[in-house]
């Protein structure tokens, strides 16, 4: 008997203030990481996926309002 899979959402992205934002379902919980051109601006772990976001929106903001600089590997 053949059954259809059962999907679920553990991985969600967005863009915000110039960043990518991205939050993961984890083992040990919701991950999130802000990024700007590949480069870590923050990260950090929560208990719920809307606590994950509101913390990676909340880190976004900080980096844009501290003038959205980041320093890039230079090759």
């Amino acid at each position: 008997m053949h059954q259809s899979p059962v999907w679920s959402v553990r991985h969600v992205v967005t863009r915000l203030h110039g960043c990518d934002l991205a939050v993961t379902w984890r083992s040990d919980g919701w991950g999130w990481v802000v990024t700007v051109a590949g480069e870590h601006v923050a990260s950090g772990r929560a208990r719920s996926q809307a606590s994950a976001q509101d913390a990676a929106v909340q880190a976004a903001r900080r980096h844009a309002d501290d003038g959205g600089k980041v320093q890039l590997p230079l090759f």
